[in-house]
């Protein structure tokens, strides 16, 4: 039986990617204007950003992407302070020297990636040592691509992270391709979650775009790490309604698989359920 989420969390996690969406869409038309010289567009993904900061504690910390700007909308961080950063501004995280999402903040407990993206995965680990060996109840949860899952540190990780019983969890964010290489030129395995299998943990394949399914399952896993019964591995199946930055396009995706996934749009999913289950009304 799955255990029922509130409407008061329904109803935040749906606010939270309505701001994540709005500012995205701000951003890009910022970028036709000539205000943005570079952005990575979550667009059709933010079920997975959104119900991860949900189900984890403010205290738990989140190693994220390029594609995760909700886990910083919904962490709460300063929006001005925000917006400078992504707009290479002075008064930004990195004061103007980087215009994406190369920073963390410390006070959110997020931390910046680089771009070699499985990188941040052995750091994970560090961070997953560091609260088993002070015997916190935290959890560390490191996001990565389908792409990256093909470099050395995500092996290495995993590996290390099963070994030492680490409370790590590490998501695949699944978006059907890495760059412009679709899935089925980078892996021979049916799920990028049965690799888990060979490490000795749990993995779990979802629907990233479902963001109720995404929700339970990373504060499942989480219960779970908070026992010392980590590491798990989740792949979130999703799509990347547009290019791996806006500068690459999108001409080599088929137009009828962004046709397929628009109509799976996590926001008008949880919209209808809200609606159907008379949670919210259409006016609100």
């Amino acid at each position: 039986m799955k255990k029922t989420i509130s409407n008061k969390i329904l109803t935040k996690m749906y606010s939270d990617m309505v701001l994540s969406r709005t500012i995205e869409e701000r951003m890009l038309l910022a970028l036709r204007q000539g205000k943005l010289s570079k952005w990575f567009s979550g667009i059709g993904q933010e079920a997975i950003s959104i119900g991860i900061t949900n189900a984890l504690n403010h205290d738990d910390t989140i190693l994220p992407m390029h594609r995760n700007l909700g886990i910083f909308t919904s962490r709460n961080i300063d929006l001005n302070k925000l917006f400078c950063q992504l707009m290479g501004k002075a008064g930004g995280f990195t004061k103007g020297r980087d215009r994406s999402f190369h920073f963390g903040s410390k006070e959110h407990n997020i931390i910046g990636m680089i771009s070699h993206l499985a990188a941040m995965l052995p750091v994970s680990c560090g961070i997953g040592l560091g609260i088993k060996n002070s015997k916190e109840k935290r959890v560390a949860l490191a996001l990565t691509g389908d792409g990256a899952t093909s470099e050395g540190d995500f092996h290495e990780a995993l590996n290390l992270a099963a070994v030492w019983n680490l409370p790590v969890i590490f998501l695949i964010e699944n978006n059907g391709y890495g760059l412009s290489t679709p899935t089925n030129e980078q892996y021979a395995c049916k799920n990028l979650s049965d690799r888990a299998i060979g490490y000795g943990i749990p993995g779990y394949t979802i629907d990233g775009n479902n963001i109720e399914e995404v929700y339970r399952t990373i504060k499942k896993c989480a219960d779970e790490c908070r026992k010392g019964k980590g590491p798990f591995l989740i792949e979130a199946m999703t799509f990347r309604i547009r290019g791996h930055e806006e500068a690459s396009g999108i001409a080599y995706v088929p137009d009828s698989l962004i046709n397929k996934w628009k109509k799976k749009d996590p926001i008008m999913q949880l919209e209808k359920k809200l609606l159907k289950e008379k949670i919210l009304s259409k006016k609100e």
